[in-house]
């Protein structure tokens, strides 16, 4: 059974619905947030067919930072590419890549700006280590010599990126993020702890 995000939604909206808010949702020092997020976009080799991209995200409140609140957490992307073109009458090359990236990021919240209480906005870096690889899925006509598969592209990555929660709930909320992770734009749930 395949379940798309898309139709998780209106269960996401009931369920933040029945859940009570009480106060101010922001992100402050000592909180723990949670995220799932689904990307699209990014910058990868021409592909013909990719996943979404899937971006796991925890974050813990440090302390203040001037007029913000600092956070430290992790992060673990993943996605594949499928590249396929046709070589001849004869077969066609079938590529399939896989991009899984491990990062350490921090943010800075900072919410006097838009005096909304449910909503927490943030910008932040991210150090990560990508690991890239490829497979050779192609079935070759005999005789034909191939690599069925190796690594490409692997290694370290400095982004950034930016950011808003909106919380139903002091603890329940939409997550969208802009930046270079996965994707360049994840859209997920976050939850506050």
């Amino acid at each position: 059974m395949r379940i798309h995000f898309p139709s998780l939604l209106p269960i996401i909206l009931f369920i933040s619905l029945l859940t009570p808010r009480t106060g101010n949702a922001q992100f402050d020092v000592g909180d723990n947030v949670a995220s799932l997020g689904v990307g699209l976009g990014g910058n990868y080799v021409s592909h013909t067919s990719a996943s979404p991209g899937l971006a796991l995200g925890y974050e813990h409140g440090v302390s203040d930072l001037g007029a913000g609140v600092l956070g430290i957490g992790g992060y673990v992307g993943f996605r594949t590419l499928t590249h396929r073109w046709n070589w001849g009458p004869n077969y066609e090359y079938d590529w399939r890549y896989t991009y899984l990236i491990l990062g350490v990021r921090g943010a800075w919240h900072y919410n006097d700006w838009h005096g909304v209480s449910e909503l927490d906005t943030y910008g932040g870096l991210m150090l990560s280590y990508n690991i890239v690889s490829w497979k050779d899925n192609t079935v070759y006509p005999s005789g034909v010599v191939r690599a069925s598969s190796g690594s490409a592209a692997s290694g370290l990555g400095l982004t950034g990126f930016l950011g808003a929660r909106y919380y139903f709930s002091n603890s329940f909320g939409a997550q969208l993020e802009l930046g270079y992770g996965v994707s360049v734009l994840n859209l997920g749930v976050a939850y506050k702890f």
